[in-house]
């Protein structure tokens, strides 16, 4: 513990007095060896008090007034070895352990371990635990169910999600790592402009001086979601800066841009917002032309975990599509994404360019498929099925679920991973509403949030 400046300069007056004379007593020595190796005030007090007496010594010799007795002479030399020594262990040990525990030079430290790690230096895989040191050429990869914090050496933390894998590089003009797979989040410290921190993945570079966000790699896109202060996107197509609480997606065709229009944490709400509105439609004449939708504000209910819609027959008095769709329009192009909690077997939908009647709808753990995601389209009228990924979600576990629409192109993501990546040519009405929605027909997930973000259009 560090004491103040005025009770260190007392003790070490009285200390250094006694030094002086000959008259340090043993508990005394001690003290003094601890208040230099402990306390940064005494341990300069002590160097500049020893400096001036060498100055004295050498300028003028031994002062005859403070020339010590021969006795007291050799108890003078041994408590300033004694010190000495207890002096030179202290920084050796402290060196010792600087050297221990020092983040190189575009290294990182491994603050905590959920799950399972491993490091992989020169083709070798071990398993690591807080405390590790990661080099650079080192790599990280997170295992199943598992996520892993880091440290760099100024400070920014990075944690390392689920199945994820990433790599440590070292250049001269700043720091760079290498996402391979998976998805990381970051609270990058201010950078020097000239050496900033770049993150690299197979289709971008992310080049950040402060900030907070979310980056994800797969091998057909990276994903890039900014919480605070700004980035610089390069792809194909050249460099995008993305502001806050925007994101960016980069693919093989370049980078594209898309401004937040809600982020809604349905966990701290009491009720939905005027922006979305809840209708039904009974199941008799969901799939006809002639379909009946009629409002359904009782379709849904908030509690303290957040979103889930009712069971419809007791509230409708029969089985139906129970829709929340947001009422301004917001384009066709927008990206929309959701939270679910872990619990019991479920489905949801999640509805672009148009609502769940009339755009193109997105199912996840569709019972049909089985439980796996599927894209369609409930206009004009059936069901038409246009992509579909059959691999199973487990109910035991919480997802983040994402779906984006930019041209006619379609990406499904579950959990970072893009589980659909296709074109969408089926025909929609032209007088449609631009807008999004998310639908339940069954058993209802507990909703956490919803956060949906609009393209923006390139720059002229």
């Amino acid at each position: 513990m560090t004491l103040p400046h005025e009770e260190v300069g007392r003790e070490m007056e009285r200390l250094l007095t006694a030094m002086t004379d000959g008259t340090l007593a043993e508990g005394d020595r001690r003290r003094l060896g601890e208040l230099v190796r402990d306390e940064p005030d005494a341990r300069r007090l002590y160097l500049d008090y020893c400096q001036m007496h060498a100055l004295l010594k050498s300028a003028h010799g031994v002062l005859c007034a403070v020339a010590p007795e021969r006795g007291r002479r050799r108890r003078l030399v041994w408590a300033l070895s004694a010190i000495a020594a207890v002096l030179l262990l202290s920084v050796g040990l402290a060196w010792v352990m600087y050297q221990r525990n020092r983040v190189p030079d575009h290294g990182a430290s491994v603050v905590a371990v959920r799950g399972e790690a491993r490091r992989v230096r020169d083709g070798k895989v071990v398993p690591v635990q807080a405390g590790a040191i990661v080099s650079p050429g080192d790599g990280i990869q997170a295992g199943a169910n598992s996520n892993v914090d880091l440290r760099l050496a100024d400070g920014t933390t990075i944690q390392l999600g689920n199945e994820s894998s990433l790599g440590l590089l070292s250049r001269q003009d700043g720091h760079r790592i290498e996402l391979k797979i998976g998805g990381i989040t970051c609270d990058v410290k201010p950078q020097d402009p000239a050496k900033p921190l770049v993150f690299v993945t197979q289709q971008a570079e992310v080049t950040v001086l402060g900030t907070v966000f979310e980056l994800t790699a797969a091998p057909a896109a990276t994903s890039v979601q900014v919480s605070r202060g700004r980035v610089r996107v390069t792809g194909a197509g050249g460099s995008i800066d993305v502001a806050e609480g925007n994101r960016a997606t980069v693919d093989a065709h370049g980078a594209q841009a898309w401004s937040a229009v809600c982020d809604l944490d349905f966990r701290a709400m009491g009720s939905l917002p005027p922006q979305l509105e809840t209708v039904f439609c009974d199941s008799t004449s969901l799939h006809t032309a002639g379909r009946k939708i009629v409002p359904g504000p009782n379709g849904i209910h908030m509690g303290d975990g957040g979103l889930r819609f009712v069971d419809a027959r007791p509230v409708f008095g029969e089985h139906g599509l129970i829709v929340s769709r947001w009422v301004e329009e917001v384009g066709s192009d927008v990206a929309v994404e959701v939270e679910v909690s872990a619990g019991a077997k479920w489905s949801l939908g999640m509805a672009v360019d148009g609502d769940s009647f009339q755009g193109y709808r997105v199912i996840f753990a569709a019972p049909d498929y089985p439980y796996g995601s599927t894209i369609d389209s409930l206009y004009p009228s059936g069901q038409t099925l246009l992509a579909q990924d059959p691999r199973p979600m487990s109910y035991e576990r919480d997802h983040t679920l994402r779906v984006e629409k930019q041209g006619q192109r379609m990406r499904v993501w579950v959990d970072r991973e893009i589980r659909i990546d296709t074109e969408v040519n089926h025909g929609l009405a032209k007088d449609r509403k631009r807008t999004f929605a998310i639908s339940n027909f069954g058993e209802s997930p507990t909703i956490r949030s919803l956060r949906v973000w609009k393209a923006i259009p390139p720059s002229p």
